[in-house]
């Protein structure tokens, strides 16, 4: 399998707020519009599992994406119980999974870690990471690379077969791996930066104004958005 012959099944975890859906759609639409820049001949399967539509087997698509969120990991909804144990199940079959935010922090507290609300507060705009670990699907190979956040809960704790990939000061698990089956990473390569500055603006009153003015600010900067999504189809596309 290479990744122009990948189908890729994006398991979407929320619903954009009316003032951004015209514009931006659904974190399934920024996840395939990402995709498409990198490998346009993937095939993508969309299911809403906040809404509790899930693949009807297993081996529908080759990997699942696990989106973004603006519910927690460690929330008690019904749809999150029920999309625990659906990784639960991918994990058992060895179904290669990769969780973006919410999915990123999803997939290791389900697998063992612990993922909980950051003590340093928020982190929005552009930030960078450095690189722990250079898998061989890692490729280019970079020493750091740059995303836009949106975020404050993060992994504080991995699970024990789980290896550092990327890591900053304010986010030491950005992103991880689990066998040649999990990856996670903390920031959203299908972020656009007019979304993430929108969010920034909503969230004014929640989030302190010198951190969103920090974030807005960042916006300026270059982010490593596909590359981290040339990653990603490399990952789901190697053999295990």
């Amino acid at each position: 399998m290479t990744g122009q012959q990948l189908k890729l099944g994006i398991l979407d975890c929320d619903q954009l707020h009316d003032s951004l859906r015209a514009q931006y759609v659904s974190y399934a639409h920024m996840m395939q519009t990402l995709f498409m820049q990198v490998a346009p001949s993937i095939d993508f399967a969309v299911y809403s599992v906040i809404d509790g539509v899930y693949p009807e087997e297993v081996d529908e698509c080759d990997g699942y994406i696990i989106t973004g969120s603006k519910s927690s990991a460690y929330d008690n909804d019904e749809w999150i119980g029920t999309l625990r144990n659906y990784i639960r199940t991918l994990a058992s079959q060895n179904k290669k999974m990769v969780g973006i935010c919410f999915g990123h922090q999803l997939l290791a507290h389900v697998l063992g870690g612990i993922a909980q609300k950051n003590e340093g507060g928020w982190g929005v705009g552009v930030k960078s990471s450095d690189i722990m670990a250079s898998p061989e699907w890692m490729e280019p190979k970079v020493e750091s690379y740059s995303l836009l956040v949106s975020h404050q809960d993060q992994v504080v704790q991995l699970p024990a077969n789980a290896t550092v990939i990327a890591s900053s000061d304010y986010c030491p698990n950005a992103a991880f791996q689990m066998g040649d089956s999990v990856l996670g990473f903390q920031g959203h390569p299908e972020f656009m930066r007019g979304y993430s500055r929108q969010l920034m603006e909503m969230r004014r009153g929640i989030i302190p104004d010198d951190v969103i003015e920090g974030g807005l600010a960042s916006l300026f900067d270059e982010t490593d958005h596909l590359l981290i999504a040339k990653w990603i189809v490399n990952f789901l596309s190697a053999a295990d």
